[in-house]
């Protein structure tokens, strides 16, 4: 008997947001295809946009329901 827990049973890693993000960054440094360079940095610039959005709009929608 094997002691060792079987890699395919193991649960995945955290960070899975974090990690792809990172994969972003790197497609679009690294990339050989410009197709894959330009559809990593618009979800790059959509995922910004968005947090942006998020920052903005959130606070102002608490301070709104707080009145």
């Amino acid at each position: 008997m094997n002691s060792r827990p079987d890699p395919a049973e193991q649960s995945p890693r955290a960070g899975g947001l974090l990690r792809g993000f990172l994969r972003l960054i790197v497609e679009v440094d690294e990339s050989r295809r410009w197709t894959h360079r330009l559809r990593a940095a618009l979800l790059l610039l959509l995922l910004l946009a968005g947090f942006g959005l998020l920052g903005y709009w959130l606070p102002e929608l608490i301070e709104r329901y707080r009145r």
